[in-house]
C-alpha cells in the first residue's frame, strides 16, 4: 500500500515537471509581437552652449526653415525613412550654479518625436555628470519643434538623439 502511494507521487511529480518544461518552451519559442514594430532612432548635430564668465539669463530662440519630405509613390519595396528635422530650436541657458563653479560637459538627450512633430518625451541617454546641465538641456529641448520622420509621405514617430555640450570660455 505504501509503495503504491510513493509511485503515484513520483508519477505526478514527473508529469508536473514535464508540463512546466513544455509550457516554458512554448513561451520562449513563440514570436514576440511587441518588438516587431520598432521605432527608428536618428542622431542630430551637436548643440554647443558657450558662456563666458558673465551669466546670460535670456534664452535664445531661432527659427529654422526645414524642407518637408516629398511624397513618394507606393510600392512593394519598403520606402526609405526620412529623419525628423528641427523646425524651431530654443538654446539652453547656462545654469548660474554650474557657471560659477566652471562646470561643463556633454549630455546626450533622447527625444521621442511624435506624429505631430512635438517632443513627447525627453530623457538623458548619457549624463554630463552635472544635474543642472542635464536639466537645462532637457528643459530647452522639450520646447523644440520638429518636422516628424516620414516614410512614404506618412509621418511616423521616432527617437532623435541630440548631444548638448556646455562649455565655459
Amino acid at each position: 500500500m505504501f509503495k503504491a502511494k510513493e509511485i503515484s507521487l513520483v508519477n505526478i511529480s514527473i508529469f508536473l515537471l514535464f508540463s512546466v518544461a513544455v509550457s516554458a518552451g512554448y513561451f520562449i519559442s513563440r514570436p514576440h509581437t511587441v518588438s516587431s514594430k520598432s521605432v527608428p532612432v536618428f542622431m542630430g548635430d551637436e548643440v554647443l552652449v558657450q558662456n563666458s564668465a558673465k551669466a546670460i539669463t535670456a534664452v535664445k530662440a531661432e527659427k529654422i526653415v526645414a524642407a518637408k519630405p516629398a511624397l513618394q509613390p507606393q510600392s512593394a519595396v519598403p520606402l526609405p525613412i526620412v529623419p525628423p528635422s528641427i523646425t524651431y530650436k530654443v538654446l539652453p541657458s547656462y545654469p548660474a550654479s554650474a557657471l560659477e563653479k566652471g562646470l561643463g560637459g556633454t549630455v546626450v538627450l533622447s527625444v521621442f518625436v511624435g506624429l505631430s512633430g512635438q517632443p513627447e518625451k525627453v530623457d538623458a541617454r548619457t549624463s554630463s555628470g552635472v544635474v543642472e546641465l542635464d536639466n537645462a538641456a532637457a528643459q530647452a529641448v522639450a520646447q523644440w519643434e520638429f518636422a516628424p520622420a516620414a516614410q512614404g509621405g506618412q509621418a511616423i514617430a521616432s527617437w532623435f538623439e541630440i548631444p548638448v555640450k556646455f562649455e565655459v570660455k
